[in-house]
């Protein structure tokens, strides 16, 4: 299992933040690796599905069912891809007048006694070079659809 987690500060209200991370149908406005959402309830909720047709490591791009692992209003946001075990866990802090923002985005799939060549090289490619520049882009989408600047940015 490989994951990166960072921490950033984003300039806006963690209810701004929350109302975009909650509606998947919109990551595709913010998330350059999201090209389409399908099926996403209005609400989501724990236990909610939805399509996201996306790029992956290397550009290849492709369509799975993500569910959403854990939910809990303006704080916990857990998503994870029912086929890969690729997965993106947000934590939202108030603070101040902006969001304490952590993700957390990884690879967690059960790995059977004899992995197949397609699982072995869908775990290779999931490298933490990989996840890091993943998370610094999606933190970046994210500042940029609340109009947020990036620190030390004018």
């Amino acid at each position: 299992m490989a994951s990166w987690r960072q921490q950033a500060l984003i300039e806006a209200p963690v209810e701004k933040v929350w109302e975009i991370l909650a509606d998947p149908v919109r990551g595709p406005d913010w998330d350059q690796d999201v090209l389409a959402i399908t099926g996403a309830p209005v609400k989501i909720e724990k236990g909610s599905t939805f399509e996201l047709t996306g790029r992956g490591p290397l550009g290849l791009k492709g369509t799975t069912t993500f569910k959403v692992e854990e939910l809990e209003e303006m704080h916990e946001l857990k998503m994870q891809c029912q086929t890969s075990g690729f997965y993106a866990h947000w934590l939202l802090t108030r603070a101040r007048d902006g969001t304490f923002t952590e993700l957390e985005l990884g690879h967690e799939q059960q790995v059977p006694p004899d992995p197949s060549l397609k699982e072995r090289a869908v775990r290779a490619l999931y490298t933490k070079s990989y996840l890091r520049r993943a998370v610094e882009k999606t933190l970046d989408g994210l500042r940029n659809a609340v109009g947020s600047k990036a620190p030390g940015a004018t």
